[in-house]
């Protein structure tokens, strides 16, 4: 594992465990993208980034990590949550660049269900900040 991964995670953990905005931020990267089931192309800008992780996070209860792989800076987490009544299970696989920042995230969610609760979620949440 890279120290730039290392130190990633740990602070990544951090902002899981506390929600906190501010933890986010230092750990995207300006360029980050994000790649989700939930549109086509991935989206590229770390205030999008940001925005839809703390709307997500938000949403997610009970979430727990169960599984983590590192290859480098290349870091695959997998993770059980709910929302609402609809459980789901999916894996963020993370690339973290040379100053440790997120680069690239992609999520990968299951069932379908779960999938279009939290699209829901994150739409609402979304949607009244930006009111």
């Amino acid at each position: 594992m890279s120290n730039e991964a290392r130190d990633f995670l740990t602070r990544w953990y951090a902002f899981v465990e506390k929600h906190d905005p501010a933890l986010l931020d230092a750990l995207v990267a300006e360029d980050a993208m994000i790649s989700s089931p939930a549109f086509y192309t991935p989206k590229q800008s770390k205030p999008y980034v940001t925005a839809i992780l703390n709307a997500v996070i938000q949403g997610f209860e009970d979430f727990t990590y169960t599984k983590e792989w590192v290859d480098g800076r290349d870091i695959i987490l997998e993770f059980e949550t709910r929302i609402g009544d609809k459980k789901l299970k999916g894996i963020d696989r993370i690339t973290v660049n040379d100053k440790g920042e997120m680069a690239h995230i992609e999520v990968l969610i299951r069932p379908l269900n779960g999938l279009i609760a939290l699209a829901e979620h994150v739409k609402n949440t979304l949607g009244k900040a930006a009111a």
